[in-house]
């Protein structure tokens, strides 16, 4: 049996001793650099550069009130997005996923777009598709906690991070 101790001399050295208990001789093992906890931040930060980032971005408002123009500015990227009119019959949940990088960071972003949200003459229901969608990602993520071999390191997260509502200048809507 190998009985491993970790021996931390300071706070900024760190000796590795191996011992065996079959009569066999120990020998030490130089480290090739500083183990501790305050190099847990900075292993942290590299294993999520490494993996990259998920965000995903709700945009409600009415069709033609700059929901797109805004996340093409926000991220310095040109988004294809399909034109809608305002004839929309009721109000659909349009998702686009899209692989930026910036450096050597990797960022995996959603936009969700409220097509036809406001756009009909009695808005009073126009809400109901969203809060729809918002619950499916939620159940679709709690599904994925409850299965016996989950593994939610490869499994694209669709809940919402960010909700952005747009309202109209004119204030009239």
């Amino acid at each position: 049996l190998l009985l491993e101790e970790l021996l931390v001399l300071g706070e900024e050295e760190a000796v590795v001793s191996t011992q065996s208990t079959g009569g066999q001789d120990g020998r030490m093992l130089p480290l090739q650099d500083h183990v501790g906890f305050d190099s847990l931040p900075d292993q942290l930060v590299n294993k999520c550069v490494n993996l990259g980032f998920d965000m995903n971005i709700l945009c409600v408002g009415e069709t033609g009130i700059g929901k797109s123009t805004l996340m093409d500015c926000l991220f310095k990227a040109d988004f294809d997005d399909e034109i809608h009119t305002h004839l929309q019959p009721g109000v659909e949940v349009s998702q686009r996923v899209y692989g930026l990088k910036e450096g050597n960071v990797k960022l995996k972003l959603t936009l969700v777009d409220s097509v036809g949200y406001g756009d009909q003459i009695n808005k009073e229901n126009s809400f109901d598709p969203l809060v729809d969608y918002i619950d499916e990602q939620f159940e679709s993520y709690l599904q994925e906690e409850l299965k016996i071999k989950r593994n939610l390191v490869t499994f694209h997260d669709t809940r919402i991070h960010v909700c952005l509502y747009f309202l109209v200048p004119t204030g009239h809507s």
